[in-house]
Formats: C-alpha cells, sequence, structure tokens
C-alpha cells in the first residue's frame, strides 16, 4: 500500500495500520508507527467452505488461522502481523466485525493484555466494567451512562494491563455503542449517529458517539447483569465468586482449545485473581423496564463515588 493512502488507527492504546478500513477507530497521526497490522493478502490455504463453519487452527505452523465462511480468513502471523483474505465480492464492512472481536481480542491477549467481553465507562474518573451474557443488555445500559453524560471506554472488548503496583489499567476501544432500534429508541443518546446496519435482518446497529474517553483509566468496579427485579441493586461476590465472574466473562477461555502453556494459564488466573482483589466484583440487578435505566445509573455512580471514601 502507497504511503499515503495509508490507514492509520489508534484503539486499545495501540497504532493500528490496516488495509481494510475501520471506520469505528479513531484515526491516528500519519506519522506514527503501527503496533499491529492488517494485511490484505492471500493466507496461503485454501479457504473453508460455508459448511465447514468458522474454522479456529490454532495448529498451522504458519500462524494461527482463523475463519468466517463467505466473509474472511485470516492468519495471525505474529504479534505485530494479521494476514486477511476476503471471500470474493464480500463488502468491506463486514470483515471489520471479526477484525475487530475475536481476531484483536487474539491480538490484545497475545500482547499480554488481559480482555473481558464487557462494556466499561468512566464516572467522575472511575471505571466500571458491565459483564454480562450475549443479550444480557450491556450496549444497551452503557448507552444510559452516555445519556447521562458519563463517557464511553468501550462496548466490547476491554482491553486491561497492570501497571508497576498491579493496578488495572483500561485502554479506550471506540466511540460506537451497538443497539438494537427499540433501545436506542428509548435511550436517545444526544449527539449519536445511527448507521446502517451491516446487512439486513442483524439484530443491531452501531451509533457513532461524538466523544468517548481516550485516555487510559483505572478500573474500580466490575458488574455482571442480571435483568429483573423490581429495583435496582448491587450484590458484591466474596473473592472466589467474583475470581469466577471474572474468568467466565474473559476472552480466553472463548479460545478453549487452544494450546495455552502452563504460564498462559498462570497469567491469565494472576489477572483474574488481582482483579477480584483491587476491584469490586458484583451483581448488578436491573429492571427489566428500560424507562427505568436512568436509576441504575444513579446507584452505580453513587456506589463508585464512595470508592476510596
Amino acid at each position: 500500500m502507497a504511503e499515503q493512502s495509508r490507514r492509520l488507527y489508534e484503539a486499545f492504546g495501540l497504532v493500528i495500520e490496516s488495509d481494510i478500513p475501520l471506520d469505528e477507530l479513531r484515526p491516528a497521526a500519519p506519522d506514527e508507527a503501527p503496533d499491529i497490522r492488517f494485511v490484505e493478502r492471500p493466507i496461503e490455504r485454501a479457504l473453508p467452505r460455508r459448511e465447514d463453519g468458522i474454522v479456529m487452527d490454532y495448529h498451522d505452523p504458519a500462524g494461527v488461522v482463523m475463519a468466517w465462511p463467505d466473509v474472511a480468513a485470516f492468519r495471525l502471523v505474529d504479534k505485530a502481523t494479521v494476514w486477511v483474505e476476503k471471500y470474493p465480492e464480500v463488502p468491506e464492512s463486514y470483515v471489520a466485525f471479526p477484525i475487530l472481536g475475536p481476531i484483536m481480542a487474539w491480538m490484545l491477549n497475545w500482547r499480554d493484555f488481559f480482555v473481558i467481553h464487557a462494556s466499561a465507562i468512566d464516572i467522575n474518573g472511575k471505571t466500571i466494567a458491565l459483564m454480562g451474557d450475549k443479550l444480557a443488555g450491556k450496549s444497551t445500559t452503557a448507552a444510559a451512562f452516555v445519556r447521562a453524560g458519563y463517557p464511553l471506554i468501550t462496548d466490547d472488548l476491554l482491553a486491561i494491563t497492570f501497571d508497576s503496583q498491579r493496578n488495572p489499567v483500561c485502554h479506550p476501544a471506540f466511540p460506537q455503542l451497538k443497539l438494537a432500534d427499540d433501545a436506542a429508541a428509548s435511550i436517545q443518546v444526544a449527539g449519536a449517529e445511527a448507521l446502517p446496519l451491516v446487512y439486513e435482518g442483524f439484530s443491531k446497529r452501531q451509533h457513532k458517539l461524538a466523544a468517548m474517553r481516550t485516555q487510559a483509566a483505572s478500573l474500580d468496579y466490575l458488574a455482571t447483569l442480571d435483568r429483573g427485579g423490581s429495583e435496582p441493586a448491587l450484590y458484591p461476590f466474596d473473592t472466589a465468586a467474583a475470581i469466577a465472574a471474572i474468568n467466565r466473562f474473559s476472552y480466553m477461555p472463548r479460545f478453549g482449545d487452544a494450546p495455552w502453556t502452563r504460564e498462559d494459564k498462570a497469567r491469565h488466573f494472576t489477572a483474574c485473581a488481582t482483579l477480584a482483589d483491587r476491584a469490586t466484583v458484583a451483581r448488578l440487578q436491573i429492571p427489566d423496564d428500560l424507562g427505568r435505566l436512568h436509576e441504575t445509573v444513579e446507584l452505580v455512580a453513587n456506589a463508585l463515588d464512595r470508592i476510596g471514601t
């Protein structure tokens, strides 16, 4: 790719160069050296057929291969390089989905980040991570915080490192929220731009935010979302339950068939235990009524304001 057409982006505290447009990400300065490059080129093996399903081959000697039939295949060559081979006539917008999901999660983990599937919000200088299963309402709840004036940090991959004192540090992702149309209509985040659906029938559309937190942040509170009940409430976990919750929603177990070494597993457990020790971990009960999300926002904001006092 010619120098003048380089696509340079910034996310997770890294500079990313990509032959595939990643318009979700913030642009980086044109003279920045990339930490990770997504290079469009053949992955040097046959593309899976639709009937093969999603492929995760961790044992290919030339580098891990991940492929989504009818979208793209990826070879993760090293900690700085990913080859991308699109299927014929696939829109580039489709390819960004796996890049900014499982592929980025693997690359971040490889670069010694601890990665959680969570949304995260800056509340007056403290951070809460919202963890939950698919359809638990992480993005919808995050949108309620953004509507109330609290900046977004991430809406899918929460990338964490630990400083010299073993305090957790969050690295912001990009200023978008994935919301179903009914949730977006109910919450109505000021300045958010609803983007076209990636493809017809997709359950959520991206909403581009006017701003987000762009500086690294502490991680002070992690909450698993539990929809239901009559009132919003926080129920702190004991240490064992906290470690289990963090592990459950971290990304490494999603690659459960990967040949993790004992050192990999030890690093992962240490990160879970450190987070459980340095942050509060709790179950966050949220009433189903979207019109009452402001009550959850107020409850959480008060809880975070009390930390350290």
